[in-house]
């Protein structure tokens, strides 16, 4: 059995829908049959006819309805049909002809090939949605609704097994916005947000009576599983973690400077820890940009975000420097983003 938290990877939302409960199934199954439409979009009028031609199969299957609860799951054997026709092309009407003949094959080893389609999807992939109506009054339907990204399914199945808190959080977030899609873009409806815990955000300082931003760097460091996000000159200070997390498989990625590019005389300590970063993690994992002033670290579901380098200079020495550090989830997964958008590797 899979040691991942697969609660972390569920979305969860509640809509307001101006709709009544027995009005509810079929409008939410015409929203999920009507995914693919931008595809028609293609000025290509055999592609055209080919999407007109696959209108007669489901894309969704409602596999469980009550009077104010659904449950819809993707219809595997026609996305494993889709993308088998996908891959040799759509201007040949002949594969028309091929689509019957995938499904047919596709129902004589379901357990198969529904794991060929996982493996062969993004992990970020909607795959089911559920709804239940809490309450319905003169304005519509209060409805809780999740939804289970292809991760969830792949890792249920054995098909993944390491999955790191990033990658998870992606995924969650990538099916809360299809909820969204369905119940605000499609059925008119309106979020109602839950409770919100409150944020953790807390301002850290080193100067010369206090280091708490080192101390709070050392248990980020110290606690890290998966991922370890750096800007700013790095030192020697962090190398022995960095080093122990790296035989651990985490990974570990520096926007950061050479040396050279100080203004000052370079300590010893930014000229060994370049050096020695690089031997680390090696260039594929360190991207060079001297006009980054930005410094944060990036551990898992955790940020610092302030004015320190990851040298000496700024954890032990007698500079003045401020950080703040936070779990909010939409924060640190917009720092990873820039992270990834601006790193570039050396190797």
């Amino acid at each position: 059995m899979s040691s991942v938290d697969l609660s972390k990877l569920i979305a969860r939302k509640r809509f307001l829908v101006p709709v009544e409960s027995s009005q509810l199934i079929q409008l939410v199954a015409n929203q999920l049959e009507g995914f693919d439409q931008q595809l028609r979009e293609m000025d290509t009028p055999s592609r055209r006819a080919f999407l007109d031609r696959m209108d007669k199969y489901k894309k969704w299957s409602a596999v469980q309805t009550m009077a104010r609860s659904a449950t819809f799951t993707i219809d595997y054997g026609y996305h494993w049909s889709m993308l088998r026709v996908m891959e040799e092309g759509y201007e040949n009407d002949n594969l028309l002809l091929k689509v019957d003949e995938n499904l047919s094959e596709y129902k004589k080893n379901r357990l198969r090939h529904s794991g060929e389609l996982l493996l062969r999807t993004t992990d970020n992939m909607p795959v089911d949605l559920h709804y239940v109506v809490e309450v319905e009054g003169s304005q519509g339907c209060l409805c809780n609704a999740t939804c289970h990204p292809s991760l969830y399914e792949k890792i249920n199945k054995g098909l993944a097994k390491e999955c790191d808190d990033a990658k998870m959080q992606d995924a969650r977030m990538s099916c809360e916005e299809f909820l969204v899609d369905v119940f605000v873009g499609g059925l008119g409806g309106k979020e109602i947000p839950e409770e919100r815990k409150a944020v953790c955000w807390e301002l850290l300082t080193n100067d010369l009576d206090y280091h708490h931003i080192t101390e709070r760097i050392d248990q980020m460091l110290e606690n890290a599983t998966a991922e370890v996000l750096m800007m700013g000159y790095v030192g020697t200070h962090c190398l022995p973690e960095l080093r122990e997390l790296k035989d651990k498989n985490v990974t570990i990625q520096a926007v950061t400077h050479r040396p050279k590019e100080m203004k000052a005389p370079v300590p010893n300590d930014v000229l060994r820890g370049f050096s020695n970063l690089v031997e680390v993690v090696g260039k594929t994992n360190i991207s060079i940009n001297p006009e980054l002033h930005g410094r944060a670290l990036i551990v898992d579901n955790k940020a610092l975000i302030g004015s320190m380098d990851l040298n000496a200079h700024s954890l032990s020495g007698e500079h003045t420097e401020f950080a703040v550090y936070t779990e909010d989830v939409d924060t640190v997964r917009r720092m990873r983003s820039y992270f990834k958008k601006i790193f570039a590797p050396l190797g």
